[in-house]
């Protein structure tokens, strides 16, 4: 078995969605594109014989809504629209919410057997603004006897976690409102910068004008195409060219008493205490990483920084779906003969704050190690890209001298319609 490690990452920003996100006018396939484009730079394989000789595949992930923009086969054609080598094959995976965590996985998988060469590019994209979640679904007429459909709608499931865990508003609220927190001091660090600049791509875009606040101006930036943006300004829409350099939906103002404000949303009877606020965002975003052996590596001329040392996947009852990382966490440090003091920092999607409650305390995680750039309730949780997008920032971590003395950081979250998957990830030394 060969020793696989990520020797690059980057992502886009993660832009909320909707219709100010800061990429309502770019769609899908060009996020991803770009990701390539950048990822290609950052490895020195710009020239397309290179390409050839040295990219193996592309695993890319589109989840949930695999139709329209993100049809077809996304990790195929965003490659060829990034301008990339035709000799480079590309697939598409699905596993809902750790759609980008699985196709790393995959490609490590496939590369550690000897099947996938010595580089592969990974990751994923979602444009939820463009392409409501459950839009086009059409489910069997017998599930309703083998599930609760209602279930599919992830905001019941969380409902269910507090019901059935006894979790309440306030401690809801609570995490919420130190998610965004942590977020907040994240994006200030470096000058106003952020903790992940160097993993942010900046992307020139335009954007409506009433969300065009808080631009963080970077160099080197991509420019978006402008067909979107042409159509809307056709239709009398106020556009402004913005960078995006930074992620759209923390909100540093947040309080308890501006969450406590808020109604719930996906039950409205007295026991309802899922709101918008501690809840995930929707967003649109993508992101990579580049994969190597130590063979692949040195072709490159790349150190690595940190390999998969294991992962797991777990089912369980898709009414209560939040909890799969209390499920799949455990797995996967068995599967590596780990145990959890072993880990110095967990990065856990908070899809829902009723089930992240409940995760944190069932596993007895210290707060101060969990999320610490914040999550989905801050950062957002564009499913297919979320897997990867934790990853990309983890590389970061890594090379951040905060967490110097950190050598393994576990990666998780809950999946849509009964699943949980968990990842350790080790520094290289």
């Amino acid at each position: 078995m060969k020793d696989v490690f990520v020797v690059e990452a980057a992502r886009t920003a993660v832009a909320r969605a909707g219709k100010q996100s800061w990429f309502t006018n770019v769609r899908a396939d060009e996020l991803s594109a770009i990701v390539f484009k950048e990822l290609r730079k950052r490895i020195g394989c710009e020239d397309k014989a290179k390409q050839a000789e040295l990219i193996d595949d592309v695993v890319w992930a589109a989840t949930a809504n695999a139709f329209m923009e993100q049809g077809l086969n996304q990790g195929r054609l965003a490659w060829i629209l990034s301008d990339g080598s035709y000799d480079v094959p590309g697939c598409t995976v699905d596993r809902f919410c750790a759609s980008g965590l699985n196709s790393i996985s995959f490609a490590t998988s496939t590369m550690m057997a000897g099947w996938g060469g010595d580089v592969q590019i990974a990751g994923g994209a979602q444009h939820m603004s463009h392409i409501p979640m459950g839009a086009g679904a059409d489910v069997h007429p017998d599930l309703g006897n083998y599930m609760t459909l209602a279930a599919i709608n992830m905001g019941y499931t969380a409902e269910i976690v507090a019901r059935r865990f006894n979790v309440g508003r306030e401690a809801q609220d609570q995490l919420a409102m130190e998610s965004h927190l942590k977020c907040a001091a994240a994006q200030a660090a470096n000058g106003g910068l952020g903790k992940a600049k160097d993993a942010i791509i900046p992307i020139m875009a335009k954007v409506p004008a009433k969300s065009a606040k808080g631009e963080v101006k970077r160099d080197g930036a991509y420019v978006a195409t402008d067909h979107l943006a042409k159509a809307a300004a056709e239709k009398g829409e106020e556009l402004v060219e913005f960078c995006v350099a930074r992620d759209q939906g923390v909100r540093p103002e947040t309080t308890m008493e501006s969450l406590a404000a808020m109604a719930p949303v996906f039950m409205q009877d007295e026991q309802a205490t899922v709101t918008a606020g501690n809840s995930s965002q929707i967003n649109d975003a993508a992101a990579g990483v580049v994969l190597a052996t130590a063979e692949g590596a040195k072709a490159l001329g790349k150190k690595p920084v940190m390999k998969l040392l294991n992962f797991a996947v777990i089912g369980l009852e898709p009414d209560i779906m939040g909890i799969g990382p209390v499920l799949a966490i455990p797995k996967v440090l068995k599967r590596a003969g780990m145990t959890q003091d072993q880990i110095g920092l967990w990065e856990i999607n908070e899809a829902f704050a009723s089930q992240s409650v409940y995760c944190r305390e069932t596993l007895g995680l210290p707060k101060e190690k969990v999320n610490v750039w914040g999550s989905g309730i801050s950062i957002g949780h564009p499913l297919a890209c979320t897997g990867a997008r934790i990853a990309c920032d983890i590389f970061y971590m890594f090379q951040d001298p905060d967490y110097a003395d950190v050598e393994y950081i576990v990666e998780s979250m809950c999946i849509g319609h009964g699943h949980g998957a968990a990842a350790i990830w080790q520094r290289v030394k």
